[in-house]
This record gives structure tokens, sequence and C-alpha cells, in this order.
């Protein structure tokens, strides 16, 4: 399916940058049932045994393989890795229910002889997962039952027990801004017609778009674009919301759910690719690609200066022809998947976003969350800034955040933004050491 293409990619590169290392790890982890939920545990292969444990999750990827399991267990800590109820399923997502599969893991890890300390994981999309769950722990289901919330929590999320402390890995700010800054606002399908409003097109060369390289958009343009897409999610939300009502009113064709098809949209997850983000084909961009403040940049060599960072991405042009195609730029949900966990007002997606109005958002949580926070952005992606607006937004006393120089999502080596060969070549060290002594550091 369209939105499992994320899941493929993401694994195998997991895969590619842990060759080195695997021999290290466990190699035969245990694979577990937890209730309707799969798990992998991973345990070091030797040294003392290990006190704290580490939960790896995502809303709908495979997990059971992360990269995470075999680097942490390499480094002395217990590993638990596992899919949610929803994986390789986007349409059928209940962001709300979601806290439940998390506590299945954290209850299972704690009950290990000898762990007196757990961790949540966040990676991509396991950061609003994790910190999701952090959130309601700490204060409870009022968390996700405030009036603002476009889709509120059950009282079902009681007595979770909370984390002791939260790593986030290039997480980003959370679903809904995701399909926010991945919308094409140029972009309309109606009567089996597509129209596209050349003031708005993305791909549009007169707007900035250079098909060869580096597109380049001018500030006025980048305002109107910004706006646009904020308007297009707000009507996508309020067309799934009277929808909803007509059906509490028996005035719709169906009682319960809807498909719900937004062209253009990109597909789900960080790095699925088809989406219509400025940054994915502009990363000059400063206010989305660069640090406000310096920051720590964990260099290549291991040394630590602290400076403006701003992401060494590059260009994906050919955005062009994914973006227009079914298969790579359509985004498919229900009326209840996506407001959910895909939806979030704004006024403008660079800084207009109304954070808490979902549940799925990292940004929102990480203000109710009190337990340690690590935050490392891959200096190669495109969430070093929503990164740093995570960690300053964070109420814990105890954060820190840290950019890998060089480093793509997966962690991996970004060897098309190199300018000598080898140049990044230490990303996956350099970032699993710099957890393993700050988590030693603190437990």
């Amino acid at each position: 399916m369209r939105w499992t293409r994320y899941v493929k990619k993401m694994v195998a590169l997991a895969s590619v940058v842990t060759i080195a290392t695997v021999s290290f790890a466990q190699n035969h982890p245990e694979y577990i049932p937890l209730g309707q939920l799969s798990a992998a545990l991973y345990r070091p292969d030797s040294g003392p045994a290990p006190h704290v444990a580490f939960i790896l999750a995502h809303r709908t990827a495979n997990f059971l393989n992360h990269i995470g399991c075999r680097e942490l267990s390499a480094r002395g800590f217990l590993a638990l890795c596992f899919n949610t109820r929803f994986q390789n399923n986007e349409a059928l997502v209940r962001w709300e229910e979601t806290p439940l599969d998390v506590k299945a893991a954290v209850d299972f890890a704690r009950r290990q002889p000898g762990i007196t300390k757990v961790i949540l994981f966040g990676h991509s999309g396991g950061g609003p997962l994790m910190s999701f769950y952090q959130a309601v722990a700490e204060k409870g289901p009022a968390y996700c039952q405030a009036a603002n919330k476009l889709v509120k929590c059950g009282d079902d999320l009681q007595s979770l027990q909370p984390a002791d402390a939260i790593v986030f890995a290039d997480a980003h700010s959370g679903n809904p801004v995701q399909s926010l800054r991945s919308l094409n606002p140029s972009v309309t399908v109606e009567g089996g017609k597509r129209h596209v409003d050349p003031a708005l097109d993305p791909f549009d060369p007169k707007n900035g778009y250079n098909p060869s390289g580096l597109s380049h958009y001018s500030e006025e343009f980048q305002q109107r674009y910004f706006a646009a897409q904020a308007t297009r999610m707000n009507v996508l939300i309020d067309s799934a919301i009277s929808a909803q009502a007509r059906m509490k009113h028996g005035d719709y064709p169906y009682p319960d759910d809807d498909i719900l098809v937004i062209a253009s949209g990109g597909n789900p997850g960080a790095g699925a690719g088809g989406d219509a983000a400025l940054a994915t084909l502009d990363p000059s961009i400063a206010s989305l690609m660069s640090t406000a403040r310096p920051e720590k940049l964990l260099r290549n060599d291991g040394s630590i200066v602290t400076e403006i960072v701003h992401s060494v991405s590059v260009s994906e042009p050919g955005m062009a022809m994914t973006n227009r195609a079914f298969d790579t730029g359509t985004k498919i949900f229900t009326l209840k998947s996506f407001l959910s966990a895909n939806a979030t007002r704004a006024t403008n997606s660079r800084d207009g976003i109304d954070y808490c109005s979902s549940n799925n958002s990292t940004t929102c949580a990480v203000q109710s969350i009190s337990v340690p926070i690590m935050i490392a952005a891959m200096g190669a992606y495109h969430f070093v800034r929503d990164d740093e607006i995570i960690f300053e937004k964070s109420a814990s006393k105890d954060k820190d955040y840290v950019v890998i120089e060089g480093a793509l999502h997966s962690f991996a080596p970004c060897t098309a933004c190199e300018k000598t060969k080898g140049q990044y070549s230490n990303t996956v060290k350099n970032l699993f050491d710099y957890i393993r002594d700050w988590t030693n550091k603190r437990f």
C-alpha cells in the first residue's frame, strides 16, 4: 500500500547503517507477544545486566528491527521495540488509543529483572507517540480532553505509569504538522480534472522552482504559500467535522465514518516523498532549516561546538513529479484518522500552528512533561528548527539539545551532502554514544 513505502525505506536505511555494529549487539532478539501487539526484546550479549530499558515504537511503522534497539543493546541497555495496533494501516489510526499500546510495553519493561529505569525513545513519528503517552501519564486524561482538542481521548487512559526520561531522535512536531507542510495549496481536483493555481504553484519556475537543483522562493511567496497551506488544512478540518455532525443527525450516507482523499497532499510520514514542503525544495529557508540561536553541534570527529546550525540537507526537485502522482502524492485517510492524527489548526504553516489543537503533537506534549528530555536533531534533515522549538517549549528542568552533523533522518550519513568522501561517516556512532553518555550520567 502507498503509506508502507516510507516504512520500507526507513527499515532498509536502518539495516544498511547497522551492518558495522550488529555483531556487538544481540544477534537474536526475543520476539514476544504483548496482548495484540508484537514486540522484540534486545538484551546485551555481554557485560553487566542492564538496569535501564528503552522503549521504541512508531504510530504505524514496523519497528521490530529498528536500528535503535541494536545500537542501544550494544551499549549495555535493554531495548524493547514494538509495533502498535495500527501497524501499516494509516487509515485506521485512532490516535487517542495509542497510549494503551505504549502502556503495555512500559509495564512489560518494568517487570523485567533488574530494570529500575524506563526511557521512551521517540524517532520520527515515535516522538509524538512517546510524548503523548508521557504527557497523559503525568497529567492524566485531562491533558487530552481539553476543549481545544479536535479529538478528545476517553477515560480509559487513567493510571498510566510515567517513564523516567525521554530521548527524541529526529522526532518531528507531530503528524498534523507534517501533513500541513506537505499540502500543495495550489492544487484542487474537481470533476475528474486537476486545477492548479499558478500563483501558488511551488513547481513553477516563475515562483522560484528549479527543476535541476536548489530552488529559491522569495519571502513574499513563502508567506503566501504558508498561509495558503493553513487555509487548505482548515477547510479540510471543517469539512470533516461537518460530515461527522451530519452523521450524528442521520443526514449522511454512512453512520460512522467515510474516506478522505487529499490530492497532492504528500505521503504520510517524514521522508515518505511526494510532499510539497518548501523546505524540501529550498533548504536555504532559515526559519525552517536553521536553529534560531547557537546550539550544540556534534561534529563527525566527536567534538562539540556551539553555533547557529543550518541543515546541510540537499534539495529534492523530483517532488514535482511525485507530488502530482496518485501513488506517491495522495494521502488517504478516513474522517476519524484524519482528525485524530493528521489535522491541526493553523494560520500559517511556518509559525502560526496551533500545536495543542491536536493530541498528536510533540511540541504540545513536552509542555506537560517534567522528566529529563534529550533531543537530537539530524543535521542533514528537516527538523533542526522544529526540534529546537520542542526544546524551547519543554517544561523539563533537565533538558538537552544537540544536532548530529551530517546525519539523515535514518541516522545514516548523508553522502549526497558531503564535500569530501566520508565527511559524515560517524553519524550513527556519534548519536548512540551521546545517548549512552547522557543516560549513564543520569541513571
